[in-house]
């Protein structure tokens, strides 16, 4: 008995480990990597940009200045969240990278869960605050709404592409190319 415990505590652990290895990602899927990817280094751009201003908020749309009075040292808040912003560069650059087939599943689908979430928080917040005012509407408010949305979309992509890809004996998935 203490055998067959042992040998299915090895088991649990091999399968744990095991490198997820997901299949190669088709050119719609490296699209949509890239795309988050790429909108996730413009953010962690403009959270520089707003840290060496010392101020709180995002470019255009600093915090009201109650909120910016609660920082004690905004540059540092804002420089946790770039690096946030390049965490999730790298889980969704991960999700298709050679070097990150060594990650166990589990490990990089416990990364991307929350990435997921969060940044499709950040693109929905980005498209509520669009100011779309049809009579005097312009590209800024245009700009947020479309990027936002095409964020959302990628996630959602990046995501269920590599659930479905990585799955143990996946074999051949809709558009993945060997």
């Amino acid at each position: 008995m203490r055998v067959d415990a042992i040998t299915r505590i090895a088991e649990v652990r091999r399968t744990l480990l095991r490198p997820a290895r997901p299949a190669p990602a088709g050119i719609r899927v490296r699209v949509a990597v890239w795309l988050t990817v790429a909108c996730s280094l413009v953010y962690v751009g403009q959270k520089v940009y707003m840290a060496a201003r010392g101020e709180v908020g995002m470019p255009g749309h600093p915090a009201p200045a109650p909120v910016q009075a609660q920082f004690a040292h905004p540059g540092w808040a804002q420089a946790g969240n770039a690096s946030l912003g390049l965490l999730a560069a790298l889980v969704a650059w991960a999700t298709t990278a050679r070097w990150a087939a060594r990650i166990p599943r589990w490990a990089l689908l416990c990364a991307l869960a929350p990435t997921v979430v969060l940044q499709s928080l950040g693109a929905a917040i980005t498209i509520q605050r669009a100011d779309l005012d049809l009579a005097h509407l312009g590209w800024g408010p245009v700009d947020e709404v479309v990027m936002g949305s095409v964020g959302i979309a990628a996630w959602i992509v990046v995501a269920v592409s590599y659930v479905l890809r990585s799955r143990p004996h996946a074999g051949v998935v809709a558009g993945a190319h060997p």
